[in-house]
């Protein structure tokens, strides 16, 4: 046998386990780490991992078995080791077939005397044990699909619930990203608005400081033009005060000239 050959008969003896694994915790009614996860014991490890990512990515906090359960069971390894020592358990339980046919020996079968008589009881008792284990074959055929039936219910049930945690958290989720988005648009509006505030005052400074450079201007040419009518003004007078002395000098010469000394004294003597 080849190893892949030796590998698929791994897998098809550990597939045969849980499937008789299944049987027995029906027929015990036993529940086990499958029960707590609402899952079949035969279940496949896709099965098992869709189911546990499942549960991980819901958010949703696990109570002590629940985490034990995904740990284990989500492990290949461990879930092998689970599945045998499991089966080993169960098996290890007194049969029921086995109390029955101990309930339905006769204690009187060792002292029955002659062949015929032993003959007669013996096919009797084997048709009576017939009967018994055919009664419980069907009894743990019934006990066993309404086990299977309870669960597949309670594989519904927790899938149900599982379902509820899964929409309750996308239902969080979304809100908690409704009202990041909404602080961000509220986030985005007041930088909008505080951009627009820092440009209005902006632009108020900018045609404040053009009024103030305005007004400067303006006042410094009033100063110009007061120091270029006052410098005019002086001119003015400083001709009008030099003609003046031309005209006074003028006439002192003409009075020199025409021997009227005193009139030259007295000009000479007048203020202007």
């Amino acid at each position: 046998m080849t190893s892949e050959g030796g590998y698929r008969q791994v897998e098809y003896d550990l597939q045969r386990l849980r499937v008789d694994l299944r049987g027995q915790l029906a027929m015990q009614r036993k529940n086990s780490l499958y029960s707590v996860l609402g899952m079949p014991a035969d279940c496949s490890d896709a099965e098992l991992a869709e189911l546990i990512g499942g549960l991980r990515k819901s958010g949703q906090p696990l109570d002590a078995e629940t985490r034990y359960a995904v740990e284990t069971l989500g492990d290949a390894a461990a879930r092998e080791q689970f599945d045998r020592r499991l089966m080993e358990q169960l098996k290890s339980r007194p049969a029921t077939s086995a109390r029955m046919d101990q309930a339905w020996e006769p204690a009187h079968a060792a002292q029955a005397g002659g062949g015929m008589k032993v003959l007669l009881i013996a096919i009797v008792l084997l048709g009576v044990g017939y009967l018994g284990l055919g009664y419980l074959k069907d009894k743990s055929e019934r006990e066993l699909r309404l086990k299977e039936a309870e669960i597949r219910s309670e594989e519904i049930r927790r899938k149900a619930e599982i379902s509820d945690r899964v929409v309750d958290n996308q239902k969080v989720a979304l809100e908690a990203s409704i009202a990041a988005q909404e602080r961000a648009a509220e986030l985005r509006d007041r930088q909008l608005l505080e951009a627009r505030m820092r440009d209005d005052k902006a632009r108020l400074d900018s045609a404040y400081r053009q009024e103030q450079q305005a007004a400067q201007a303006e006042q410094y040419r009033q100063q110009m033009e007061q120091s270029r009518l006052v410098a005019d003004a002086r001119r003015r007078d400083q001709e009008a005060a030099n003609q003046t002395r031309a005209i006074r000098q003028q006439a002192i010469q003409d009075a020199i000239a025409r021997g009227n000394y005193n009139e030259a004294q007295r000009l000479r003597n007048q203020q202007y």
